[in-house]
């Protein structure tokens, strides 16, 4: 269970409460599992940001997350979809046509075609089940709440059920930039749900997505955080401008996201605007350093993960 957007609390929602997963896992979920493997550490007075990097280490870059399963896919929000990596590029080309009146309906055709083929894209099936709030009591364990009476509804995603018969294991996977970690295999809890995960770190020679030398466009792999109360368009271009793009475009959709619950300071983290992951960034022309662009991210919370961008070069190829 990675929560969606939304209150899963019957003193704000009522009798009946729901919750729903996301595709991926937030960055701060797969960032704090990562900081369960280092020393406690006492975190309330910094920053939700500055907590994770006192742990892990003030240069540490999060990249991710991705889903292995043989291939690498990436999450679309968009279209409520996983991508296969390779396919990125095409559907980056085909976005950019939207923007064209003569090569519009074809490219929105072309690009259903993608998400619907089964080979490249897929909407993940969710698991509905029902139950009841617990309790803990002294002697007891977890029982019924019988005083609150709390039935819920939650949807879950399941990665093994997402190829049918094909019991072959699916991963969530990240890049971790970091001269602090330490190779190993953890126990750790991830998800709402608290379920115990097997967490690897290893050492690698490159980063999980080929990352060009050159990009034209910017996919956002992960939802990037920007600041409410100000313009999306005129937040993203500013960023841009940092590297020398005056003009951009951006397809895609935008959600108001929270940045997670801080479990030491028992209150929720602030909420942002957020570029959801499926949208692409189009820039007015074809930059280098594509490396430091993918490895430093773009907005709020880029150093734990959030604000993942594919570069991704143009042409016709």
């Amino acid at each position: 269970m990675f929560r969606g957007p939304g209150e899963f609390d019957p003193s704000t929602r009522g009798v009946y409460s729901a919750a729903s997963s996301t595709l991926s896992p937030s960055p701060a979920t797969t960032a704090g599992s990562i900081a369960t493997t280092r020393p406690y550490l006492d975190t309330r007075q910094f920053s939700w940001i500055d907590s994770y990097l006192s742990v892990l280490g003030r240069e540490t870059r999060i990249r991710g997350p991705y889903l292995r399963r043989e291939s690498l896919f990436v999450e679309n929000r968009v279209h409520e979809v996983f991508l296969k990596v390779e396919d990125i590029r095409k559907y980056c080309l085909l976005v950019e046509n939207l923007f064209e009146g003569d090569k519009r309906e074809k490219a929105r055709e072309e690009i259903m075609n993608i998400v619907k083929d089964k080979n490249r894209g897929f909407r993940p099936e969710k698991i509905q089940t029902v139950g009841i709030g617990l309790k803990t009591r002294k002697g007891l364990g977890k029982i019924a709440d019988e005083e609150a009476g709390l039935i819920y509804l939650a949807n879950f995603i399941d990665y093994i059920v997402l190829w049918q018969d094909r019991l072959d294991f699916a991963s969530i996977e990240l890049d971790l930039i970091s001269s602090d970690a330490v190779a190993g295999r953890y126990a750790v809890k991830l998800g709402g749900e608290g379920r115990i995960s097997l967490l690897e770190i290893e050492k690698a020679d490159s980063y999980a997505y080929h990352v060009p030398e050159s990009s034209k466009f910017l996919y956002v792999a992960s939802p990037l955080l920007l600041r409410t109360g100000k313009d999306v368009i005129g937040q993203i271009k500013e960023e841009m401008s940092k590297m020398g793009v005056k003009n951009v475009k951006i397809y895609g959709r935008v959600g108001l996201l929270g940045a997670g619950y801080s479990e030491i300071r028992r209150r929720r983290k602030p909420i942002y605007q957020a570029l959801l992951p499926g949208s692409v960034i189009i820039l007015d022309r074809e930059i280098g350093d594509s490396r430091k662009i993918y490895e430093e991210g773009i907005g709020i919370g880029r150093e734990i993960g959030f604000g993942t961008v594919l570069p991704v070069g143009g042409g016709e190829g």
